[in-house]
């Protein structure tokens, strides 16, 4: 097998599992923006950016996802930063292998049992942001393979000093899938559909600090805001993750309704959905789309199969009846790592993880009773168990993409460390002994809750898991029907993606029924700041508070794997998200 890893990163020489495990926690090797700082790799700092063994630090002095959204009355413009350049250096030898050749079929198994929507505002699953919505919708920015920001839809755009103003300067020529042109008066249209409490988006948060937004022409569109929102191109404008204002079709939604957009949505990006193939609970098909700003891309189709089951999406990468598996799980990296037939690829993960425990719930609504439960969870021993130790234990919600916020788990003192004698200590201090927990897990993938079952077996808990499939774990989650479960954000552009929506007392996904007005304080600090040391702080004391809470047991960080046959080229790796529009396939 070939390893392959993003040339800023990674070393390309193939790694062991224990490697890769020690890259996914070092944030040095992946800073979410900024410009290479291939100098500054001889050690660490405070700010956890020490540099990983085998790994080149990529603008670890200077950000994350939202250096390149500070006010700076910076302008950006798309010549600079074509993803196809983007590509060329990525694949650095592509002239080695062959020139990228037109057509062919990507057969992809794609990890969810069912999918709902694909209408951006409404997608609450980061999976299906990251993974699907951008074959489909190209947005006014997207990411590099560093998390930094790029032009999209908008050739350059402005941002003011102030912070108060982004003005975007459309391309010319956009079309939607359905052959209407794509103007600034689309993005108006769904700005105004986002924030609607008809539509009722999670993502129309994103929102609310907009004051105005104006067509200056057909081209140009102006978005003024009350207050400074420092991750707003990532988390709002962006391709995949910002997914509140990427632009929909407004004669498609009118003809379809809201519903039938969900299923057979039109977009602008590279590949459009085939209505016909769509099935929920199967997977969809979408072809090359011709007009594509960027060029028609290299594939003739994309074929979506859904794989919920693990082993069975990888007896299918083995078998050939998929040639790209977009989640590689960890139970099973061995397995193909050490198969000469794939290539591997790993990025650090912007996802955490965490043991949600309701705290509307008694006896949970007691911090000790909660803390009991943190404490019982040995996180290397649940790593090694569930995950083959290649995931990284979490002390908070600060994944290890962001490297200039996030602290490895041996930097941070916290009270939810494991501690057996202190939990069982808080059992009966509380009187929560023999009380039983029922823990909703994934149907397809129990063994995170059978190891969780016995840790807390130990402190004289018992715990009935509770196996749902997607639709059915969705509704319980929303509607905060459960004593425990597994729960975090993955697919993150910035921090305030996995903050906002699960710790504010407000967040749409806030259902365990957090509620603490200095958590709520300091989301909001950041962010009206953009100061990107203010903001680490800020986040840095969201994460002390919630240890001490229990706001969740926080559990572990998932590096991104995912792997392909070897005949498919030109794959450009960007944590939890897949860009398609360069994969060409080899004869």
């Amino acid at each position: 097998m070939a390893a392959s890893f993003p040339d800023d990163f990674f070393q390309t020489t193939l790694l062991s599992r224990r490697a890769l495990l020690t890259l996914a926690a070092g944030s040095a090797l992946l800073a979410a923006c900024g410009d290479d700082d291939d100098d500054d790799d001889d050690g660490g700092s405070s700010d956890g950016e020490s540099a990983a063994p085998t790994a080149t630090p990529a603008g670890e002095d200077s950000g994350d996802a939202t250096a390149a959204m500070e006010p700076d009355s910076t302008e950006m413009a798309a010549e600079e930063t074509e993803p196809a350049e983007a590509e060329e250096d990525a694949e650095g030898e592509e002239g080695a292998e062959g020139e990228p050749r037109q057509g062919g079929t990507l057969r992809m198994g794609f990890e969810g049992d069912q999918v709902l929507s694909l209408d951006p505002p409404i997608v609450n699953f980061g999976t299906i942001a990251g993974e699907l919505l951008p074959a489909l919708f190209s947005s006014l920015v997207q990411f590099d393979e560093t998390l930094a920001i790029q032009p999209d839809l908008a050739e350059t755009f402005e941002v003011s000093d102030d912070g108060l103003s982004y003005t975007f300067h459309l391309r010319e020529g956009l079309t939607f899938h359905n052959g209407d042109p794509l103007l600034a008066e689309d993005i108006i249209y769904t700005y105004q559909r986002t924030i609607s409490p008809e539509l009722a988006s999670p993502h129309a948060n994103k929102l609310e600090v907009v004051s105005t937004i104006e067509a200056v022409d057909d081209l140009t569109v102006e978005i003024t805001l009350s207050q400074p929102f420092a991750p707003f191109l990532a988390v709002a404008c962006s391709r995949g993750p910002g997914r509140a204002l990427t632009p929909v079709s407004r004669r498609a939604v009118e003809e379809m309704g809201d519903d039938q957009y969900g299923l057979t949505p039109v977009g602008c990006g590279p590949f459009m959905i085939v209505p016909e193939t769509v099935d929920v609970g199967e997977g969809f098909e979408m072809v090359a789309f011709e007009d594509w700003y960027g060029g028609r891309p290299y594939l003739d189709r994309i074929v979506v199969s859904l794989i919920p089951d693990p082993s069975s999406r990888v007896a299918a990468l083995e078998a050939g009846d998929i040639d790209f598996a977009s989640d590689l799980p960890t139970t099973h990296y061995d397995q193909i790592a050490n198969n000469d037939d794939f290539t591997v690829v790993g990025a650090p993960g912007t996802n955490w993880v965490s043991l949600v425990i309701n705290h509307a719930r008694p006896p949970w609504d007691n911090v000790d009773a909660r803390m009991a439960v943190a404490k019982a969870i040995d996180k290397d021993a649940f790593n090694e168990t569930a995950f083959l130790g290649l995931a990284v234990p979490s002390t908070s919600a600060i994944a290890p993409a962001f490297g200039w916020v996030y602290q490895p788990p041996e930097e941070v003192d916290t009270p939810q460390a494991f501690n057996l004698d202190e939990a069982r200590a808080l059992v009966e201090q509380t009187g929560i002994a023999g009380t039983t927990i029922k823990l909703m897990v994934a149907a397809d993938n129990t063994r995170p809750g059978e190891v969780i079952r016995n840790m807390l077996a130990d402190i004289d808990l018992n715990v009935e898991l509770e196996p749902l499939q997607d639709a059915a774990w969705s509704e319980r989650w929303l509607s905060g029907d459960y004593d425990m479960m597994f729960n975090g954000s993955n697919t993150d552009a910035d921090p305030d993606d996995g903050h906002w929506n699960f710790f504010h007392s407000t967040g749409p996904w806030n259902t365990h029924g957090l509620n603490n007005p200095e958590i709520d304080r300091l989301l909001e600090e950041t962010r009206s700041t953009v100061d990107q040391d203010a903001r680490r702080d800020l986040f840095r004391e969201i994460a002390r508070i919630s240890q001490e809470e229990v706001s969740f047991a926080f559990l572990y960080h998932a590096p991104d794997y995912l792997a392909y046959r070897n005949n498919v080229k030109g794959y450009v790796p960007i944590p939890e998200q897949r860009y398609f529009e360069h994969v060409w396939l080899e004869e």
